[in-house]
């Protein structure tokens, strides 16, 4: 089956002019007031432990990396190092999708009670703190497309999503500690092209991962869907 979505109004896409980067733990990520992003979190235990060992030596050399550049060039990033931690990044992203959809860790999120807690979190501000676009709550992660509206960054909204529904979810599971991971992928969202893509991923994911019926959670703005649209259950291109 197939979707046909309209862009949002005001939609924007990448300007490097307009373009900064911000630097989370000396590592950058574009921002840019207006723009759209692509955003994945993700359960603590979403990813086999010596997956993650792995990552956060890779991760850790980049930190490294890019500290001493940044020391070394008056707080600027050249041009190839930032390319080549992109690169980094989706070939990062990649794997670890593929990893994450083959159902790995307690995958609470598979109860409906637990998604929906999830879903509230992220449209409880929609229309005062973003324009939510489209999300696809899977068992053990979260993909969305989501435009930050007013002085509101992506780690901001981050943060708070993640730490509302930990502690709901966290209750309702009677337990107590760390569920989701620290770690997020955010990518900022290029052109009209990358959007329908971005939107076509994040509605295609359950049938992509082979989820059974009730595992997850897709919800899409219905400003944006076109009269008879039905949610797409085919193979795209990845969105990075």
């Amino acid at each position: 089956m197939s979707i046909e979505l309209q862009l949002p109004p005001d939609f924007q896409g990448f300007d490097a002019q307009a373009a900064f980067r911000n630097y989370e733990r000396n590592l950058p990520h574009w921002r840019q007031p207006g723009a759209s992003y692509f955003l994945t979190y993700r359960l603590q235990d979403s990813l086999p432990p010596a997956v993650v060992a792995d990552v956060r030596l890779e991760q850790g050399a980049w930190k490294v990396r890019i500290a001493a550049e940044l020391r070394l060039q008056g707080g600027i990033l050249s041009e190839i190092t930032a390319d080549e931690y992109d690169a980094f990044l989706v070939r990062r992203c990649r794997k670890l999708e593929a990893l994450m959809d083959e159902g790995h860790g307690s995958c609470v999120l598979k109860r409906p009670e637990i998604r929906d807690v999830v879903v509230d979190s992220l449209l409880h501000f929609q229309g005062a703190r973003y324009a939510m676009h489209g999300l696809v709550v899977m068992p053990n992660h979260v993909h969305l497309a989501v435009r930050p509206l007013g002085d509101w960054q992506p780690e901001d909204l981050l943060r708070s999503w993640k730490r509302f529904s930990a502690r709901a979810i966290n209750l309702l599971l009677g337990r107590e500690g760390q569920l989701w991971q620290h770690d997020t992928w955010n990518r900022i969202i290029r052109n009209t092209e990358h959007w329908h893509k971005v939107m076509r991923y994040i509605m295609s994911n359950p049938a992509r991962a082979k989820c059974w019926s009730g595992e997850s959670t897709v919800w899409v703005d219905s400003c944006l869907m076109t009269p008879g649209s039905v949610v797409c259950e085919e193979t795209v291109d990845e969105p990075w």
